[in-house]
């Protein structure tokens, strides 16, 4: 599993779905840019009921929209071929696991903040190890605590990969980030718009394809030796893992785990 053909793979499916992925991008960016604008340049910050409310919102806006954005790429690279219909904004909005994933993602996050506070190198462990979290959940439909086991099992192997392909992207993301205009005028604004939105949309995608790409792969590679008549991974006898050794998943015959 080199980290080049993770990247080619994403970007394959980036070319075949553009026309799907780039409009739901765009509008999730752009809706969380500018909750983001809202809070940190309309709101009053003496106000301190108003300000912790919209605070609380745009960070909800932020979450929601992350773990939307990470299910729709995965049920879409990873749905059904052959002719079938791909997943829907709709279909995804309906059938996500909203409580696991948001659950996942809030503990992901508070974990990586007290690793950063502890001497920063165990954030970055951290935020390594939970890399593949959310696509777990939508996979293999595991609860948190058993995603974020199955996730460190995953990666911890290939631990430097994973890291590169990333980690390293969303620190540079986050760095992107704090490059947006404050939004002092309406040009502001649209320029605050345009990084933190369409720019935005552009890094969200790549950074979602090639984590919902390596944990497909990751999974498959787990599973390679039960396929080969092995025992398989010791984590996976020990917690179940919902998906059958011939690569498709238990009453969905028509989603392999490998893309």
């Amino acid at each position: 599993m080199g980290a080049a053909a993770v990247v080619t793979a994403a970007a394959r499916a980036g070319r075949r779905y553009w026309w799907q992925i780039l409009p739901v991008a765009v509008v999730v960016c752009i809706v969380t840019a500018l909750a983001g604008v809202v809070v940190d340049d309309l709101v009053d910050r003496t106000n301190v009921p108003l300000s912790l409310l919209t605070d609380l919102t745009a960070s909800a806006v932020s979450v929601l929209g992350a773990v939307f954005l990470s299910g729709f790429l995965c049920r879409l690279v990873g749905g059904p071929k052959d002719g079938l219909e791909g997943a829907s904004v709709r279909e995804v909005l309906r059938t996500l696991s909203w409580g696991r994933l948001v659950g996942a993602d809030l503990m992901v996050a508070l974990l990586v903040v007290i690793g950063l506070i502890a001497f920063v190198i165990p954030g970055l462990v951290a935020a390594t190890l939970f890399a593949v979290v959310g696509p777990v959940i939508d996979i293999e439909s595991r609860p948190v605590v058993a995603a974020l086991r199955r996730s460190a099992h995953l990666v911890r192997p290939r631990f430097w990969t994973v890291a590169l392909l990333v980690t390293l992207p969303v620190a540079l993301a986050s760095v992107f980030d704090a490059l947006a205009p404050d939004s002092t005028s309406l040009r502001a604004v649209l320029e605050t718009l345009a990084i933190r939105g369409v720019a935005d949309a552009l890094l969200e995608v790549a950074i979602g394809l090639i984590s919902v790409q390596l944990c497909f792969r990751l999974i498959a590679l787990d599973l390679a030796p039960a396929a080969a008549g092995g025992q398989g991974s010791g984590e996976k006898a020990a917690t179940g893992c919902r998906t059958d050794v011939d690569g498709t998943e238990p009453g969905r015959g028509s989603r392999p785990v490998t893309p």
